[in-house]
């Protein structure tokens, strides 16, 4: 059997490309895109994959995790674009601000900073909306401390592959349970979607795909092809209409609705690693897709924040401030990934095993 090893993927970054795509539609109010927030959780499916990927890699490679080497990776990947968002905007605040709205920038930095956002925007607790979306870089560190230790304890008690698959997929279903459970008792969506227990399915089933992958669970039928192709097209079309009808607190989705959508997005990654049918393929490839993919990170991070740039630099942008903000953002991002995030990550060799395939960076 050929062993899977991830590689870059080109075509995961044009996935990336069209995640954040959505997401930011999703944030225009006089765009009628409610759906997009599952940009989030394409996000979640593409990093837990691409992280479960590399960890069982180098079990195979070492038969063990360099867990500090691997927080480390990650925190040089994360802390610095999110340090200069944090930096400025905490500046920008208190030079153009009144010290009561100053003083919740700060607040706003701290729980961001410590990866705790998510649980206060849960609680309707968080004060700034320029930081609101990091609630899910919150929930994606969280994954990331606890399923490495989790994941290397299955594997040092020598657990197969069935077995670690089987467990992912029942922490999937607890997760959609909870969230059903706590839907159905509080009706807090708040609570529901932005809660790490209760959005975690996303997450796991991006494992459960580099479990499969791994294990060399790929089709190698025509019928088996066909049959993920179909589901991975088909969940594609079904986005572009979610897009425009889905919206977050609508109940059917804390009620196995997110859990569907999350293995659909799955079976769109697994379709992509495996063997693509050109539209997919094409799509995913499509270079201005890829690109954006690469700098999506600092998208994120900085699709919220123009508004405040924008009104701290005294232009009244209009009715087309959305576009001046896209702009605003692409720049910010730009410079970010070339000027900060790159030239960072060349110190995260210094933390890769000894003959690592090169990996698209979650």
């Amino acid at each position: 059997m050929e062993r899977f090893t991830l590689g870059y993927r080109r075509s995961l970054d044009g996935l990336r490309g069209i995640a954040i795509i959505a997401v930011v539609l999703s944030h225009v109010r006089t765009f009628p895109f409610g759906g997009g927030f599952f940009g989030v959780d394409l996000f979640f499916v593409l990093s837990g994959f691409l992280i479960t990927s590399l960890l069982l890699e180098e079990w195979r490679d070492t038969s063990d995790l360099r867990l500090r080497a691997f927080y480390a990776r990650r925190a040089l990947r994360l802390l610095p674009a999110l340090m200069l968002l944090l930096v400025v905007l905490v500046a920008v605040s208190a030079w153009r601000q009144p010290p009561a709205e100053s003083a919740k920038m700060r607040s706003a930095a701290l729980m961001a900073l410590f990866y705790s956002a998510n649980w206060f925007v849960a609680y309707k607790a968080f004060p700034r909306e320029e930081l609101a979306a990091t609630w899910s870089l919150s929930v994606e560190e969280q994954f990331y401390i606890v399923w490495p230790i989790l994941l290397l304890m299955m594997l040092r008690l020598k657990w197969s592959k069935a077995v670690i698959g089987a467990v992912i997929v029942a922490g999937m279903a607890a997760s959609a349970g909870l969230r059903a459970y706590l839907w159905n008792t509080t009706g807090s969506w708040e609570r529901v979607y932005y809660g790490s227990d209760t959005h975690a399915d996303g997450l796991l089933a991006g494992a459960l795909v580099a479990v499969l992958m791994s294990s060399g669970a790929i089709p190698r039928s025509a019928v088996g092809s066909r049959i993920l192709n179909w589901a991975a097209h088909g969940m594609m079309v079904f986005l572009g209409f979610f897009l425009v009808r889905g919206w977050a607190a609508d109940p059917y989705l804390s009620q196995g609705g997110y859990l569907a959508l999350n293995l659909g997005a799955a079976s769109i990654v697994y379709c992509l690693v495996c063997s693509p049918w050109p539209p997919l393929r094409m799509l995913c490839e499509f270079g201005p897709l890829v690109w954006l993919g690469k700098i999506s990170y600092g998208v994120y991070l900085w699709h919220l924040a123009p508004g405040l740039l924008i009104t701290a630099a005294g232009l009244r942008p209009g009715d087309y401030g959305w576009a001046a903000g896209m702009a605003m953002t692409l720049a910010c991002a730009t410079a970010s990934y070339y000027l900060l995030e790159r030239p960072i990550l060349r110190f995260k060799k210094r933390f890769e095993r000894v003959g690592s395939a090169p990996a698209i960076s979650p």
